[in-house]
């Protein structure tokens, strides 16, 4: 890998990386359903027309039906998911638990591709789950008295959220092969847009009225929700999406596909900066150990087979 690519990857992974502070900050100020919503809202603006100047156009209007499918699994439930389990577990949390993904991908792929699952790959799943229960015990211990099945909640949530981006990889392998990632990208974000946006304005945003622990989500109205949770929402949208999907297709085009997921190992070094540096967050060396954890029973689970190719990946590693 030269240089360049390197810069590239890094910079994504510090992109990718800080979608969990976004998270944290914005979701428990809007809730959930606005935060996705406007997540996949503000990517579509930026992508479909993209895409439509590319000449993307029929091939998105032939495959409606496939992306609207693909769309469920790879950004409307995971995104949903996600800005859920962000109202309570930390961002340095989230995002270690979301490196799993690629272990989900090893899993999906046996179960429903027929891939072979050897003996390597099992203790991978093995060992990827046990750094997993590590992180939601150590998580749950720090949480105050009575309030430990919330994070048990939202780690179980945020790991159905990896589940479908695995899912969706091997659904855009056998569904929509062949289509370029910026169809695929534009045409799930569309779709996601068309699911969230309307629900999203007759609800209103939904703020927790203790931030942070999962508890007492109240209505409110647009104005009174704080401005950093519109510029998170902005980050959300436009550089951890939109951005960062181009970024990752390009550096698929000139690494492979099998390089570029490496990425997924560096994203919970910057959520744990990030969510260190802005929010306060305290990483414990359990933390840190099951990081090492995740990412050795990730790189077991992915060794032989390689994961699918270029077009699959839409969702792979997003957060």
């Amino acid at each position: 890998m030269n240089p360049k690519d390197l810069l590239a990857m890094i910079a994504l992974a510090a992109i990718w990386g800080a979608s969990f502070l976004f998270l944290r900050v914005a979701s428990p100020a809007l809730g959930p359903l606005a935060v996705a919503a406007g997540r996949v809202g503000l990517a579509a603006a930026l992508l479909l027309p993209l895409a439509w100047q590319a000449g993307q156009g029929r091939a998105m209007r032939l495959a409606m039906w496939p992306l609207a499918a693909s769309s469920l699994l790879s950004c409307v439930l995971p995104f949903l998911a996600l800005s859920r389990a962000a109202q309570t577990l930390p961002a340095g949390l989230m995002s270690i638990l979301n490196a799993a993904t690629p272990m989900w991908g090893a899993l999906v792929g046996w179960a429903w591709a027929g891939e072979k699952l050897g003996r390597a790959r099992m203790l991978g799943l093995l060992v990827g789950m046990v750094g997993v229960t590590l992180l939601s015990a150590d998580a749950s211990s720090l949480m105050p008295k009575g309030q430990w099945h919330e994070t048990l909640l939202a780690c179980a949530l945020l790991m159905a959220g990896t589940l479908m981006y695995a899912m969706s990889v091997h659904f855009n392998q056998r569904f929509l092969p062949g289509m370029s990632p910026m169809a695929i990208s534009a045409g799930t974000m569309g779709w996601g847009g068309a699911c969230l946006l309307a629900p999203a304005l007759w609800t209103g945003p939904m703020p927790m009225a203790h931030a942070g622990l999962g508890q007492g989500a109240v209505p409110a109205l647009w104005a009174d929700v704080p401005l950093a949770a519109w510029v998170s929402l902005a980050g959300l949208g436009v550089l951890c999406t939109a951005l960062a999907y181009v970024m990752f297709f390009r550096l698929i085009q000139r690494i492979g596909p099998s390089r570029a997921l490496t990425v997924t190992f560096l994203i919970p070094v910057f959520g744990m900066l990030w969510g260190a540096l802005w929010l306060g967050e305290v990483i414990t060396p359990t933390m840190l150990v099951s990081t090492g954890i995740i990412a050795w029973g990730t790189w077991l689970s992915n060794r032989r087979p390689a994961l699918p190719a270029a077009p699959a990946l839409s969702a792979t590693t997003h957060t």
